[in-house]
């Protein structure tokens, strides 16, 4: 809910942005008659001031992520600060595009009132209004019991740190001692704060429940901190906290992300559009069922999503369609010679449930290529881990759990050594590695490396 809530944000400032501009071409039409102080200026297509309102609108949605402005700060002190940066890069992106589009944007040029007066509006309108959302934000959180958990060590010596956190966060606050991290429900709270020192694996078990609830983990301590981990430091008054990050893909990251995904997603499907016709057609003339096989997998956070892909089984024999004797077949090949890889993700050899059309189509990869819709609908991602069933998500090793940190992808960094070589373990270390040192140019490796591997029969 809260999510939808944030996603809401970012629309309404959208919508805000773009009726500001508006708003103030009106005003500069009423300065006609004060011709002595304002120059009257000429009138400018309708479609040319609704791009122009677009494009700021965007830009400043899509600067305002990038500077991590989205969502909204819980300390208010930075987010004025995030605000401001915002507002000066979109300021000067607004004004070149204005000034290098005259005569091809814009035949007439837009006036400088609009932009400088305009800019002043949202500026002032974006404070304004995120101080009501902060409150509405506030009491939602409040409704649905969201809080700031602190935990404080046993060798805790530092009160001043206590009674920073207190001035400069707003949400409620619970305290609780390091041996009672065991029975916290992580779901609840917004925020982890650990201050003082504390035992490794403690604090990896604390990282490790923050991760899987999506809840912002900051350490303040003198002594040991997480290696392996990324981490940023942030300064809270005069005490320096280390917020550890559950993946690269945090803030900016998330937003490049995903626009290469529906950049990728939309091209590709463009691209490929024969290929799937033929696919259907050749899936339909086979055997009998549907074209698209459909599953519950499990996503970023552990949340169920529908898994999409080129049906490569005979009807009956699949999971999910075929009933219980289709679970049993299943069962039994998991458990016969035929499974040459153990663990809670086995292989099949030489599969007897799958068809001619079936086997083409998973050597080369093609049955997943309906699963760029689910890029489209935001529920996976072209490069990330691959998404199992819950049953298997269930055996997973709390280590392995960080996996759930981001969307599924279509492929992934263990897809591009070895495929289904490797075991499970392996293919998790591959992946946990890819979620810490994510960048865009490691999406792009990933993707041509697997191409790679598909024209080469692995």
């Amino acid at each position: 809910m809260m999510k939808n809530f944030r996603l809401l944000r970012v629309l309404c400032h959208f919508l805000l942005v773009n009726g500001i501009f508006f708003l103030t071409y009106k005003l500069r039409l009423l300065t006609a008659i004060l011709p002595d102080i304002l120059t009257p200026i000429p009138l400018i297509n309708g479609e040319e001031l609704r791009f122009f309102a677009f494009f700021s609108s965007i830009l400043f949605v899509v600067i305002g992520g990038l500077k991590g402005f989205y969502p909204l700060n819980t300390r208010v002190i930075n987010h004025y600060q995030k605000l401001g940066k915002t507002w000066i890069y979109w300021f000067v992106g607004i004004a070149f595009f204005s000034y290098f589009g005259q005569g091809y944007v814009f035949v007439f040029g837009l006036s400088r009132f609009i932009i400088l007066i305009g800019g002043i509006f949202v500026l002032l309108a974006v404070l304004f209004f995120d101080q009501i959302w902060r409150a509405i934000e506030y009491r939602l959180q409040k409704k649905l019991g969201k809080k700031i958990l602190i935990i404080l060590s046993d060798t805790l010596q530092d009160e001043d740190a206590l009674q920073t956190i207190r001035d400069n966060f707003s949400l409620p606050t619970d305290y609780i001692a390091c041996d009672e991290v065991g029975s916290v429900d992580f779901k609840t709270y917004e925020m982890c704060v650990a201050v003082g020192m504390f035992e490794k694996t403690l604090l990896q078990k604390v990282f490790d429940q923050t991760r899987m609830n999506e809840t912002r983990f900051f350490h303040i301590s003198e002594g040991y901190f997480l290696e392996d981990v990324v981490y940023t430091p942030e300064l809270i008054q005069n005490i320096i906290a280390l917020e550890y990050k559950h993946s690269q893909l945090d803030g900016r990251s998330l937003i490049l992300k995903r626009i290469f995904d529906v950049v990728g997603a939309i091209f590709a499907l463009i691209l490929l559009s024969p290929v799937l016709l033929l696919i259907a057609i050749a899936i339909k003339l086979e055997s009998k069922g549907p074209i698209i096989y459909k599953s519950k997998r499990v996503g970023k956070g552990g949340q169920l999503f529908t898994f999409l892909k080129f049906r490569s089984m005979y009807t009956h024999m699949c999971v999910g369609y075929g009933g219980s004797e289709a679970d049993k077949l299943y069962q039994d090949l998991i458990y016969s010679s035929a499974n040459t890889r153990k663990g809670i993700l086995p292989k099949i050899h030489q599969d007897p449930r799958v068809t001619k059309v079936g086997r083409f189509l998973r050597k080369t990869s093609l049955d997943e290529l309906p699963q760029l819709i689910c890029v489209l609908m935001g529920t996976m991602s072209l490069v990330g881990p691959r998404p199992h069933l819950q049953n298997e998500v269930e055996k997973y090793e709390s280590w392995e759990r960080r996996l759930l940190s981001i969307k599924p992808g279509i492929t992934g960094y263990a897809q591009v050594f070895g495929r289904d070589n490797l075991t499970f373990d392996q293919e998790a270390k591959l992946d946990l590695y890819y979620i810490q040192n994510w960048s865009l140019g490691m999406d792009m490796y990933v993707i041509f490396g697997t191409l790679g591997v598909i024209f080469k029969g692995r």
